[in-house]
């Protein structure tokens, strides 16, 4: 018999979205473990943009929505629920990786 202070491990298994899928909101919620209403709310406030119009045919993700979503439960995590400062941050990684790719650019034209 285990001790009851005994933490069991469990695999963590990550899904890799197929890059030519789009997702339902359902599958969504599914794969990136996060409430359909908590996707909604990241639409609202611009941090989580569906590949769909909602309004004709509901939310739907392609891969870069679920990695954005990803993020942003990350950054939740770590940081709270200020989604404002969320967004500033995700601006910013995204600035960060276009800079990047920058200077591989430029290092390889040297």
């Amino acid at each position: 018999m285990k001790p009851r202070n005994e933490i069991q491990l469990q695999t963590v298994q990550l899904f890799e979205p197929d890059p030519e899928a789009v997702y339902s909101l359902e599958t969504t919620e599914h794969i990136a473990h996060v409430p359909r209403r908590q996707i909604a709310i990241y639409c609202k406030h611009g941090l989580l943009l569906p590949v769909a119009d909602p309004s004709a045919e509901g939310f739907y993700f392609n891969e870069e929505g679920i990695r954005t979503l990803r993020r942003i439960e990350t950054l939740r995590n770590a940081c709270g629920g200020n989604l404002v400062g969320i967004k500033m941050i995700l601006h910013l990684l995204d600035e960060v990786e276009l800079l990047r790719a920058e200077a591989r650019f430029l290092r390889g034209q040297l």
